[in-house]
C-alpha cells in the first residue's frame, strides 16, 4: 500500500463510518415508534439543554484552537524567526531523572547535548539523580556527544526525598551559583526526548513576551511494551493539543506539564516558588491538611497563575515522552487516571478561589467545567443502561447511534492535523477513558488525600492521625460520595420518567383515601382495586367502564397506575365531571386498537376529551378530563402514535 493511502485510508474509515451513524441517526429520529418512545418532555428538553451547552463549548473550543493555530500562532513564529540568536536568554535544563532505564537515559542526554551544541552560548544542565553510578552514565553520554563539555556546564546532584526535593533542591543550588535571572530553567523528566531545534524555537517567546512566566510544548509518546497503551497516549495528547491550543489564545494554559515546560528564571529562582515545590499542601475541609505527592506541574502552573503570569503553548515544537509498561495494563492505566485526575482535582478548587479576574475569563470557566463534566460524561450510558433494562431497542438505537456519531466527530477533532494517525481503536479508547474516567473522578474528589505513584518507586500518602478520626472522616466520605452518585441516578431516573416525585407524592396522598366509588360531592377511585392491573396483556377498558358507570358522586377522579393499560374496546363516557388521572406522561400509557376513536382535542392537561363512539353535548365533553397520560395505538399497528395528555 502506498504511504499516502495508508495517512489517508483510516480517515475515509472514519469518514464512511461517522456519515453511517448519522444516517441511522437521523433515520431514528423521524420513525413515529420513537414517539412512544420510554421518554418524558423533561428528559428530551434536559438532555436538549446539556447537549446543546456541552457541544456549544466543544465547537467553542476547537473554533479558538484554530483561531490560535492558524493566525495568532503563525503572526507570533514569524516574529519569533526575527529575534537573533544572540538575544536569546541563558538557558539551563533541570533533570530530576530515578533510576530510568539506559536505554531512556542515553536517548533523553544524548537529544540534550545536540541542543546544547545548536546554541551559541550551550547551555547548563542540573541532573538530580538517584546514584553516583548514574551521575557517571549521565556524563558519560553527554561527554560521548560533546567531548570535553565544551557547550555544556553540567551539574550533578543526588536526589534526596522524591522528585519535587530534588527538583527545588536544584532551583536552590542554581540560585546560590547566581543563574542570571533574565534566563530560563527547564524542568524536565528524565524520560522526556527533545526533538531537534527545541530550544530555538522556544527561547524567542520569552524575548517577545515580558509577562510570560513559562511555556509548554506539544508532545509525542514513544511506549514500549503495549499496543494498547501506546494509542491510549497518542489520543490523549492529541486531545491536550486540542484543549491547549483554546486556552492558549487567551495566553494562559490548563497545565505546564511536567515532562517538559520552561519557565522565567526571576519567577523560578523565587525562593517562594521552590518551597511549593516541595512543600504544596492543601487544606481539605474533610482530610484536613496533607501533603502533594506527585502533580509539581500543578504546583508550578498555579504558583505562576497566582502570580499573575502568562502562559503559552508552543504547538509547532515536539517533545517526546517515552513510557515502558510491564504488567497489567488495566492496573497501569487506572493508577495513571487516578494520579492526573486527583492532581487535577486538588489544584482545581483553589485555581477556582483565584476568580476569573486573576485567571482570566475562560480558563475560569474551564476550570469550573472540570466539575460538572464529571457527571456530565456519564449521561449517555445511564441513558442506554436504561434503554436495554426497559427493552426499548428504538430508543437503545438512538442513543448508541448517537454515542458512536459524536465520539467520531471529537476524535475527527482531535487528530485534525497531528502528527499521529487516527485508528478505529480510538473509539473504545475514547468512550473507556471518558466513562470510566468520570467513575475515577466521582470517587477521587471524596479522596483527595488518597495518593500513590506505582511508577515512582510505588510511592504513597494517605490520612494521618487518631484510628477514631480516620474511621470517621472515612465514614463521612463514603457517605457523601453515596449521596452524590444516589442524587445522580435519581436524576437520571427522573428525566427518563421511571420516577415522578410530583405524581409519586400525589400517588401516595391518594392511596390514604378510601378506594370504594361513594356518593355524595366528590369520590376518588384507585383503579387496581377495580381489576384495572397494568401489563397483564388483558382488556381494561371494560372494568375501567363499570367504575365510571356505577359511581353516582357528583365528581368523580379515577386514578390509573403506573404501566400500561389496553383499551381493546371504546370507552363510552355519558355523563360530566370526570377526571381520569394518570402517574405522568410515559409512566401511565393508554393502548388503544385503530378501531377506536382517539381524542380530536389537544390542547394542555386540563383540556376536556372523549373516548366514545356516542356523540355527547359540548358541556359534558368539557367536564371530561384526562391528565397524565401517554396515549399510543397498541403494538399491532404498524405506525405508532402518541398523543399525549
Amino acid at each position: 500500500m502506498q504511504p499516502r493511502l495508508r495517512q489517508v485510508l483510516p480517515w475515509l474509515h472514519f469518514g464512511a463510518i461517522a456519515f453511517a451513524m448519522w444516517l441511522a441517526f437521523h433515520h431514528i429520529l423521524h420513525l413515529k415508534a420513537l414517539y412512544g418512545a420510554f421518554w418524558e418532555l423533561p428528559a428530551f428538553v434536559g438532555l436538549g439543554l446539556i447537549g446543546s451547552w456541552r457541544w456549544s463549548l466543544l465547537v467553542l473550543r476547537w473554533l479558538r484552537g484554530q483561531l490560535y493555530l492558524r493566525w495568532r500562532f503563525r503572526r507570533w513564529r514569524r516574529q519569533a524567526k526575527q529575534i537573533p540568536l544572540e538575544a536569546l536568554p541563558p538557558v539551563c535544563l533541570l533533570v530530576p531523572t530515578y533510576k530510568e532505564q539506559d536505554w531512556i537515559t542515553e536517548r533523553v542526554f544524548r537529544a540534550i547535548a545536540l541542543e546544547a551544541q545548536s546554541l551559541p552560548q550551550g547551555l547548563t544542565v542540573l541532573a538530580n539523580s538517584s546514584s553516583e553510578a548514574e551521575n557517571q552514565r549521565i556524563r558519560e553520554i553527554l561527554e560521548e556527544v560533546d567531548p570535553g563539555l565544551k557547550s555544556i556546564e553540567l551539574i550533578q546532584m543526588l536526589q534526596k526525598d522524591g522528585k519535587r526535593k530534588a527538583m527545588a533542591d536544584g532551583l536552590r543550588e542554581l540560585a546560590r551559583r547566581g543563574f542570571p535571572r533574565h534566563g530560563v530553567i527547564a524542568l524536565m523528566d528524565g524520560d522526556s526526548e527533545l526533538s531537534p531545534a527545541t530550544l530555538l524555537r522556544c527561547l524567542p517567546f520569552f524575548a517577545m513576551f515580558p509577562k510570560m512566566g513559562a511555556l509548554t510544548t506539544d508532545e509525542m509518546p514513544l511506549v514500549k511494551g503495549s499496543y494498547f497503551f501506546s494509542e491510549w497516549f497518542h489520543m490523549r495528547f492529541a486531545q491536550r493539543h486540542y484543549q491547549m491550543c483554546s486556552d492558549s489564545l487567551g495566553r494562559k494554559v490548563m497545565c505546564l506539564t511536567g515532562r517538559f515546560s520552561l519557565f522565567r528564571a526571576e519567577a523560578a529562582l523565587d525562593p517562594d516558588f521552590a518551597d511549593q515545590l516541595s512543600n504544596d499542601h492543601l487544606e481539605d475541609w474533610l482530610w484536613g491538611r496533607f501533603q502533594f505527592l506527585s502533580g509539581d506541574d500543578k504546583s508550578t502552573w498555579f504558583w505562576l497563575l497566582r502570580h499573575g503570569y502568562e502562559m503559552l503553548y508552543v504547538p509547532d515544537v515536539l517533545v517526546y515522552s517515552i513510557e515502558t509498561l510491564s504488567g497489567s495494563v488495566v492496573e497501569r492505566s487506572y493508577q495513571n487516571m487516578r494520579r492526573w485526575f486527583g492532581n487535577m482535582l486538588r489544584n482545581n478548587g483553589r485555581a477556582l478561589a483565584l476568580g476569573p479576574a486573576k485567571t482570566g475569563g475562560f480558563l475560569w470557566y474551564s476550570l469550573l467545567d472540570q466539575r460538572l463534566s464529571i457527571w456530565t460524561s456519564l449521561l449517555s450510558p445511564s441513558f442506554l443502561l436504561i434503554a436495554a433494562l426497559q427493552g426499548h431497542w428504538v430508543s437503545f438505537q438512538l442513543i448508541a447511534s448517537w454515542i458512536v456519531l459524536s465520539r467520531l466527530v471529537m476524535l475527527l477533532a482531535f487528530f485534525a492535523g497531528r502528527p499521529s494517525q487516527i485508528k478505529l481503536l480510538h473509539l473504545p479508547i475514547l468512550l473507556l477513558t471518558q466513562w470510566a474516567g468520570s467513575l475515577v473522578k466521582i470517587w477521587t474528589q471524596m479522596n483527595l488525600v488518597k495518593q500513590k505513584w506505582s511508577n515512582r518507586g510505588n510511592q504513597s500518602i494517605d490520612a494521618g492521625g487518631a484510628a477514631w478520626k480516620l474511621g470517621l472522616k472515612a465514614n463521612l466520605s463514603r457517605f457523601l460520595l453515596w449521596v452524590q452518585v444516589a442524587s445522580f441516578v435519581g436524576l437520571v431516573l427522573c428525566l427518563n420518567g421511571i420516577i415522578s416525585p410530583v405524581a409519586d407524592w400525589q400517588g401516595w396522598r391518594l392511596e390514604g383515601q378510601h378506594p370504594q366509588v361513594a356518593t355524595g360531592e366528590m369520590a376518588i377511585a384507585q383503579a387496581v382495586d377495580y381489576g384495572i392491573v397494568p401489563n397483564d396483556g388483558l382488556d381494561d377498558a371494560a372494568a375501567l367502564q363499570a367504575l365510571i358507570n356505577q359511581s353516582t358522586a357528583a365528581h368523580l377522579k379515577v386514578q390509573l397506575p403506573i404501566g400500561e393499560l389496553e383499551f381493546q374496546q371504546p370507552l363510552e363516557i355519558k355523563r360530566g365531571d370526570v377526571t381520569i388521572q394518570g402517574h405522568g406522561k410515559g409512566r401511565t400509557v393508554v393502548l388503544l386498537p385503530a378501531s377506536v376513536v382517539q381524542p380530536t382535542s389537544m390542547a394542555q392537561s386540563e383540556s376536556a376529551m372523549l373516548l366514545s363512539s356516542q356523540p355527547s353535548t359540548q358541556a359534558e365533553l368539557e367536564t371530561v378530563r384526562f391528565r397524565g397520560l401517554s396515549w399510543r395505538q397498541l403494538p399491532a399497528t404498524p405506525d405508532a402514535l402518541e398523543v399525549q395528555a
